[in-house]
């Protein structure tokens, strides 16, 4: 396992593929954060499709390019599904509006907890 800590998120790459990718608390994310943590995972495990797990602290918001980056093809060349988890309203209503307004390549759903998105991360790894 590899963690990584930004300013924005910290990230932990599992051995399993598996990405544990929280914002921080107050944080606007942006384009450059989605594009530095492409390029911490794929540096660490080249060649490798990942499996993403994206939580959030309170009070974070997403910038329009920072969504856009993360549903675009080229950062979807490496990520084969992404499991949006939070049970706050104000995170559910970005994370369906992500959904629908980006439409994201890869598979991509929204949860209300860590256990049932992380179940579904693993049942994709199996297709």
């Amino acid at each position: 396992m590899k963690n990584f800590e930004t300013e924005a998120y910290t990230m932990a790459i599992n051995d399993d593929l598996l990405i544990e990718f929280k914002v921080k608390k107050n944080v606007k994310l942006q384009a450059k954060d989605i594009w530095e943590s492409r390029d911490q995972s794929v540096n660490y495990m080249p060649g490798k499709k990942f499996f993403v797990l994206f939580e959030v602290d309170e009070n974070f918001d997403v910038s329009v390019d920072a969504r856009r980056a993360g549903a675009s093809e080229e950062y979807s060349r490496h990520v084969a599904a992404v499991a949006l988890c939070s049970n706050r309203l104000h995170e559910k209503i970005i994370g369906n509006l992500f959904l629908k307004i980006n439409n994201p390549i890869v598979p991509t759903r929204f949860f209300d907890d860590r256990e049932s998105a992380i179940t579904w991360l693993k049942l994709q790894q199996t297709k």
